[in-house]
């Protein structure tokens, strides 16, 4: 495998007029040293801010190359981590087997990354990536150094080992990367080299803050963004929102992030009441009275456009595909009320939700609020039937009005869904009869050789062997049989879909795998969908960051959802709630415990990252565009549209609703 792709030069530098660079490059086996010389030319001091330097990294992390192909042996999933001296890059094969490659700073500091990428491929290219060292003060004449090594590595784990032999590297992670304004996070310290217990200039601190030293030899530092925290300033307190936080010991730092969210059942309940009062339309459009639309957080008015009499079709701001994830998330809040919410054995994302039992509401009681969604949810359901779903044939469609000039089929299982979330509301068995049916059309189109994203394959059924319902329990049983083995047939081998290859292609081929061997025992189909979920895990990231730890490498959404139409990593992205819903399915499924354990810590840490896109007065975004700039353009905002999102909320509350 060439770990660099060819058509961008590695290691070139941009920079201000003045500063002359020099690169060095020493490569010993399968260990490279690059070391960048940036140098003062003039009589007069050079201060610049960051951004104004870049050094171009062009790693692999595409899904075509010049033959017009792609192959996860020869590409790679790039987690990027610019968080000062002890910054570094794992770059995982997609394939998920080893070697990986990793890369360490040795000298010299990172603060950012930005990306240049060529919009001819569209969502298939994540572009180069360019390093951007820190703010520096050049005198005149001065020298400074950016170095790194590069090598080869196993695993997350096993880069982590080598970088702490290979570099004076300080591991800092917390033990949640968000948190609530109740809860306390602790952040622990691990140094690859002894601070001096003599010197105060070697102390560990954060921000500014000494950490407390344990037995272990390891430093912990505990954060609660409430009143009564001694170690919280007042800029942190009771603020929900991104907090930085700089580890320091002598010369060498890194810097961490952490969010603190709005405390979750009133995060949840601002939403929904958001959805209900500002994104259902009661509009003079007859076609689209009732529908959930995307809204403009800035111009504060909802969205709606499908294009125009020319033909050209724009199907992501539309009224139907991924906005049903609101309607998914107001009719399983709506179960909640109803039958209250339990904390479950792990303590997992909904610990604190517990409105349904204490009657406590943000801005009102309960039962008006449950009033209010439960006639939203009408309008709603009003709306699909008339413009969405054909309830009698099952067959779904692209936009109102009954429009399917644009065939997709993704949009199927998300109504399936609807419907059995419909039948576990209201314990009407002619909505699982009406999921049925749509299941039915979905594969009557060639569904069994597609990877649907969210196909209610365990939902469904176990919703029908409820309700009696053997025949169509059969019936759906034997159409998932054929897909799963279908799709573990293909195996690692992928068909294009709406991207080359991405996060929810794999995930879907885990999801319906492992949901198939949950429902049939089939340990084949196990074995198959295990070979998945490697796959699958090399596309979440292990950073010390909010943004990207245990968030899946996504790059395009903004793009084709947002308002800003901006390309570029989207950390995070509500898709990842598809990969914490594998890592718990998975880990139900595993005979070794601490395993499993381990994977639904993933998973938590997943879903939680996740409540990043939402804010404490119910408004939201379709994603956070996390790069410095991309091709020029200054970046890392949240995207003012909010679209598609509210699946994540719904993977959140469907969790602990399942976990009852």
């Amino acid at each position: 495998m060439n770990w660099l792709r060819p058509d961008h030069p590695y290691a070139a530098v941009s920079a201000p007029d003045g500063i002359q660079s020099s690169v060095h490059m020493l490569r010993d086996g399968d260990v490279s040293v690059t070391t960048i010389a940036l140098s003062n030319a003039t009589g007069k001091p050079i201060v610049t801010t960051v951004g104004d330097i870049g050094i171009t990294l062009p790693l692999e992390d595409r899904y075509w190359d010049d033959t017009g192909d792609y192959s996860i042996d020869r590409h790679c999933n790039v987690h990027l981590f610019c968080g000062g001296t002890c910054s570094w890059a794992l770059a995982l094969r997609m394939n998920g087997r080893a070697p990986h490659l990793g890369l360490i700073l040795t000298e010299g500091a990172l603060a950012d990354y930005s990306v240049s990428r060529d919009f001819v491929h569209y969502s298939n290219d994540r572009g180069c990536f360019v390093l951007h060292p820190e703010a520096m003060e050049f005198a005149p004449g001065q020298t400074r150094t950016i170095s790194w090594t590069i090598f080869p590595c196993d695993s997350c784990e096993d880069f982590f080992a080598q970088a702490a032999e290979r570099s004076a590297f300080i591991d800092a992670r917390w033990n949640t990367y968000v948190t609530f304004p109740s809860e306390t996070a602790v952040l622990r310290i691990r140094p690859s080299f002894r601070p001096s217990q003599d010197d105060a200039s070697d102390a560990v601190t954060v921000n500014g803050i000494p950490a407390a030293l344990e037995p272990d030899g390891t430093y912990t530092f505990a954060f609660t963004p409430s009143d009564d925290d001694p170690y919280t300033h007042d800029e942190y307190r009771d603020r929900a929102g991104e907090h930085t936080f700089t580890v320091r010991i002598g010369d060498r730092t890194v810097r961490t992030r952490l969010f603190v969210s709005a405390p979750l059942d009133e995060l949840i309940a601002q939403r929904v009441r958001f959805i209900a009062r500002k994104q259902q339309y009661r509009g003079q459009n007859e076609h689209l009275t009732g529908a959930y639309l995307p809204y403009d957080n800035e111009d504060r008015r909802q969205y709606y456009y499908a294009g125009d009499d020319k033909g050209n079709v724009v199907n992501d701001y539309n009224a139907g595909r991924e906005r049903v994830g609101m309607g998914l998330l107001v009719a399983a809040y709506l179960r909640e009320l109803d039958r209250g919410i339990v904390e479950d054995e792990n303590g997992d994302l909904l610990a604190d939700v517990s409105m349904a039992l204490s009657g406590t509401m943000p801005g009102g009681e309960w039962q008006p609020l449950r009033e209010e969604l439960s006639d939203s949810l009408r309008d709603y359901r009003s709306f699909v039937e008339r413009e969405l779903v054909d309830v009698a044939t099952g067959e779904v469609f692209n936009d109102a009005p009954r429009d399917n000039s644009y065939k997709r089929m993704y949009n199927a299982p998300w109504f399936a869904e609807l419907y059995v979330e419909f039948y576990r509301l209201d314990g009407d068995v002619e909505d699982l009869r009406i999921a049925c049916r749509i299941v039915r059309w979905f594969y009557e189109g060639g569904g069994s050789r597609f990877y649907p994203i969210e196909l209610p394959i365990l939902s469904l059924c176990r919703a029908l062997e409820q309700a009696g319902e053997t025949g169509l329990l059969a019936e759906m049983r034997d159409l998932f049989l054929t897909h799963a083995r279908t799709l573990a047939g293909l195996g690692l081998h992928y068909p294009k879909h709406e991207v080359n290859y991405e996060q929810s292609i794999v995930a879907p081929a885990a999801s319906v795998i492992l949901q198939t061997a949950a429902l049939t025992g089939d340990r084949d189909l196990l074995a198959a969908g295990f070979e998945q979920l490697r796959v699958l895990d090399q596309f979440n990231g292990c950073q010390p960051d909010a943004h990207l730890n245990e968030v899946a490498i996504r790059h395009w959404d903004g793009f084709w959802f947002g308002k800003r139409k901006q390309y570029g990593d989207t950390f995070p992205h509500y898709w990842s709630g598809l990969t914490a819903d594998i890592f718990d399915l998975a880990a139900d499924l595993m005979d070794d415990e601490d395993a499993a354990a381990r994977y639904r810590r993933r998973a938590t840490a997943s879903r939680r990252a996740l409540l990043q896109l939402f804010f404490p007065d119910g408004s939201a975004s379709c994603a956070y565009v996390f790069p410095f700039s991309v091709n020029g353009e200054r970046a890392h905002f949240a995207d003012p549209m909010a679209n598609d999102q509210d699946w994540a909320l719904y993977f959140t509350v469907r969790h602990m609703l399942d976990a009852e």
